[in-house]
């Protein structure tokens, strides 16, 4: 097998999914040090623990889930179905958690907005893949 064998066809689609999930990303890692470390703030009024946790996870998440899905290593092919679900599964997890935090601004709608263009955009990449192709590690 060789290295083109293993490359996940990057197009237009594919360079709108890494970008929206890198925006994303880094959202969350900048609210992160902006309502954290860097806020300035009393640590009883910076925001919590759980909150820091999942802000770092989520941008921790977006950025692996991106990677396994178009890295050219032939073992994170034939995970690629998987890995669209996931990365679906936490956009929607993430605006499901911005609405129950009901803490509203510009910069978390607009969040929004690229967490509903980037499941958009992840289910018409898996609508172009070939699974046949993916399962078999290509």
């Amino acid at each position: 097998m060789n290295a083109t064998e293993t490359r996940p066809r990057i197009g237009p689609v594919q360079i709108g999914v890494i970008l929206l999930a890198l925006l994303s990303g880094v959202i969350h890692i900048y609210v992160f040090l902006i309502e954290g470390f860097l806020s300035g703030l009393p640590p009883e009024q910076q925001m919590g623990p759980t909150y820091q946790f999942l802000f770092v996870g989520n941008f921790l998440g977006f950025l692996s889930l991106t990677a396994a899905l178009y890295l050219p290593i032939s073992l994170l092919a034939r995970f690629r179905p998987v890995v669209r679900i996931l990365l679906i599964a936490m956009a929607m997890a993430s605006i499901a958690s911005y609405f129950h935090v009901g803490f509203y601004d510009t910069l978390g709608n607009n969040t929004q907005i690229i967490e509903a263009l980037l499941i958009m955009l992840v289910t018409v990449d898996a609508g172009m893949s070939s699974p046949r192709e993916e399962l078999a590690g290509r």
